[in-house]
């Protein structure tokens, strides 16, 4: 009869851990900010600049318009301008005047403001 207990509240020491640990694993891939997010909001403009792995985009202008301005009169003129910080890959892919659509879940309050592209897709390409 002994030996029946023993196995019994063993059997219910490692399902409690089990169980634990799925659930702490749960909250850990819940919160955790490392996990890919998807954007939020999006902007459609132009890249007017390029630094390094950061994209200056203008919305309001065209391709046409931007192509004939400086970086400043197009801050002045355009609406909506945004750095957005990249990965290599998503740098890699664009160069000056592409219209493009970036998808970012926050922005910093700033003019011009900042954040980090999620997504992005050229558009009339």
């Amino acid at each position: 009869m002994k030996g029946k207990y023993t196995v019994g509240i063993l059997i219910a020491i490692v399902l409690v851990a089990i169980g634990a640990s799925f659930y702490f694993i749960m909250q850990f891939f819940e919160n955790n900010p490392t996990q890919p997010q998807q954007p939020t909001d999006y902007i459609e403009g132009v890249i007017i600049d390029i630094q390094d792995i950061s994209i200056l985009v203008i919305g309001g202008l065209s391709v046409d318009e931007a192509k004939n301005m400086s970086v400043e009169e197009a801050l002045e003129t355009g609406n909506d301008a945004t750095w957005f910080s990249l990965t290599m890959d998503q740098r890699n892919s664009l160069k000056s005047y592409d219209e493009v659509k970036v998808g970012y879940t926050e922005l910093d309050e700033s003019y011009p403001s900042k954040g980090t592209a999620k997504t992005i897709e050229k558009i009339n390409e």
